[in-house]
């Protein structure tokens, strides 16, 4: 790509290559320590933008190719290669992984964080379409931050009962369930389907101890001790 399409020497594309990997390791320890802090939703969203605008800027240099200001606005593009990977890092790479999972059943979390196609793609198209085809992911990226809005409900410090509680309301949108139990535990802290969790815990203590003590049977007032 850089060497391709930004006009780099082929040594120079691969030490810059290289660094610009190092900037996608320093992005990805925000999400390690502040993901269940700031939630899943936030950085998508700004992740998915701040994505659009690189790519649009790098569209936009590179379009400049076979003018007399190529070289200048070439080697600006590199800039936004940069930044393009410390947002990915600390956005959309991180979070899909831990999103998905408490989303979608154990039989569909491979097919939900499948990328084949786009990384199947990408090199054909920015080889026949060169500086277009950054528009496309500009577009795609735009495209993603009312998609996660709209579409996608707020999972951070939620328990199973309650993610499993955002699909089973058919008045209600799973994003609006998700932000009125957000609000609800915010103000009491915690949410009215606290007793389900807490129901389903002791059920599962119940079944536990009569399965290894089966003489032995935990009471009401043992039950809502633990």
């Amino acid at each position: 790509m850089l060497n391709s399409n930004v006009g780099l020497s082929k040594n120079l594309s691969l030490i810059i290559g290289g660094c610009v990997q190092i900037m996608f390791v320093i992005g990805s320890f925000f999400p390690t320590f502040s993901v269940d802090r700031v939630g899943r939703r936030a950085p998508m969203m700004w992740g998915s933008f701040g994505l659009g605008l690189c790519m649009m800027m790098v569209s936009i240099l590179l379009s400049f190719k076979g003018t007399a200001n190529e070289h200048a606005t070439s080697s600006a593009s590199v800039a936004f290669f940069f930044l393009y990977m410390l947002i990915f890092g600390a956005s959309v790479n991180c979070i899909p992984w831990v999103y998905v999972p408490e989303i979608l059943p154990l039989h569909a979390r491979a097919k939900g964080t499948a990328n084949f196609f786009v990384v199947m793609i990408t090199p054909i198209i920015i080889n026949r379409l060169q500086w277009t085809a950054y528009f496309i992911s500009m577009c795609t990226n735009f495209a993603f931050v009312p998609l996660v809005y709209f579409c996608y409900p707020e999972t951070a410090n939620l328990t199973l009962e309650e993610i499993d509680y955002l699909s089973t309301n058919p008045e209600k949108t799973a994003v609006t369930i998700s932000k009125e139990l957000h609000k609800e535990r915010k103000k009491h802290g915690h949410t009215g389907l606290a007793h389900i969790n807490a129901r389903g815990r002791n059920s599962s203590l119940i079944e536990y101890t009569q399965e290894k003590a089966p003489g032995f049977h935990l009471t009401g007032e043992h039950v809502e001790d633990i």
